[in-house]
């Protein structure tokens, strides 16, 4: 969200180098540089993982895919990505194979780089009947309909012309950054016209070049990355997260997910992938306002009881007894948890019991003059103080005043 943004790439700037992605205007940052989602595609496994960003970003949340037109969308998809990037041509030009439905340039690139399998699939499909074969290419075209959005396109395709090394603007090298302290923000939002597919390529990107870059240093990078995903489910819709999250925290890359509720999780990996990151995560913390009475009682048990002694004396003619009894009681149980304090939350870290903690706000921290001078700096004008429009630029012309 911007308000993070404004607030901390300024203290940030102090370290690195800053860079943010923003296809959808939503810090207003303007493009002086790109990133080529096909720099990612180095071979056809490469090229199908790239396509899963798109496939799983796109999906409507709770919807399923259909059995046949998913994946054989997947795999046409996958043939033209790979096919562009070894023709050295722009991410559009995909888009526009894909709306054409019968181009022969794909199938003459991969042919002449010996990748028989995908130009022969290729050939089989555009042979389907029409009604078969429009079913196809027009799920492949919802799955990439984020591409046909100019503001995202100006972050991603070159400008000025359709080849690829034209573009003068610096370009993003994620493997030029796993070897920096440098910082990347990396904005969207879930709804129509999210580039969600767009982030969640780019986060895979970085977060397998830091995986190369701990490779060669021994198993491990010389200093942890963070990798702090906010809104994870709808922003960054990262399909395989679920499988390398232990994995990567082994390697010195540090993944922080934030989630609305578990029911978000479920909704995009399945109850067992995210019981799976449940479990990897060596710190939990819940900060309340969840109302789903499942997720707050395996929490509840998750805390425990506490044990406790009762001592009683009673006395009489014959003199005093003394009587002990023990007990247990649930320290939180659901409607403690669903009503949790603002200000308050539970966390649950490996090895050690679950805590009620106290949060610390950026504004009583040892942080808040720096991030103060980020906000003064970064955050937009107040309303009244904003640059009027300049005479001839663009503008909505049905509005006037």
């Amino acid at each position: 969200k911007r308000d993070v943004v404004d607030g901390t790439r300024g203290v940030r700037e102090n370290t690195a180098p800053v860079w943010v992605f923003d296809p959808q205007k939503i810090a207003q940052e303007e493009p002086d540089w790109w990133w080529n989602p096909l720099s990612y595609v180095t071979d056809e496994e490469k090229a199908y993982q790239l396509t899963q960003h798109f496939s799983v970003g796109s999906r409507v949340p709770g919807s399923k895919p259909d059995a046949y037109f998913d994946p054989k969308a997947e795999d046409i998809l996958s043939s033209y990505f790979l096919a562009a990037a070894l023709g050295e041509l722009p991410i559009t030009q995909v888009y526009l194979w894909v709306t054409e439905q019968v181009s022969q340039e794909p199938i003459e690139i991969l042919r002449e780089h010996d990748y028989e399998l995908q130009y022969k699939g290729l050939e089989s499909t555009l042979k389907l009947a029409d009604k078969q074969r429009d079913g196809i290419f027009g799920t492949a075209e919802k799955m990439i309909q984020c591409l046909k959005s100019r503001n995202t396109l100006r972050w991603v395709a070159p400008t000025g012309g359709a080849i690829v090394g034209t573009d003068e603007r610096r370009q993003f090298n994620p493997h030029a950054f796993a070897a920096s302290q440098e910082t990347i923000y990396i904005l969207s939002k879930e709804g129509a016209g999210s580039a969600a597919p767009l982030t969640t390529a780019l986060t895979v990107a970085i977060a397998e070049a830091m995986e190369e870059r701990a490779e060669r240093s021994g198993g491990r990078l010389p200093k942890p990355a963070l990798f702090a995903l906010d809104e994870l489910a709808n922003v960054v819709r990262w399909a395989g997260l679920p499988d390398q999250f232990s994995h990567y925290g082994s390697k010195g890359l540090i993944v922080m997910g934030i989630l609305q509720s578990w029911s978000q999780g479920v909704e995009l990996w399945g109850e067992a992938n995210m019981r799976k990151i449940w479990s990897a995560a060596n710190v939990k913390v819940y900060g309340g306002g969840v109302a789903e009475e499942g997720f707050l009682r395996a929490l509840s048990d998750l805390i425990g009881d506490y044990s406790y002694t009762n001592v009683s004396i009673s006395s009489g003619k014959s003199g005093s007894s003394r009587s002990r009894q023990e007990g247990k009681e649930r320290i939180f149980d659901v409607s403690n948890l669903a009503e949790l304090d603002r200000g308050r939350a539970v966390v649950l870290a490996s090895g050690a019991p679950a805590t009620l903690v106290r949060t610390m706000p950026w504004y009583t921290g040892p942080h808040k003059e720096a991030v103060e001078a980020s906000i003064t700096k970064y955050s937009p004008q107040p309303e009244e103080e904003a640059v009027p429009v300049a005479a001839g630029a663009a503008a909505n012309p049905w509005v006037t005043g």
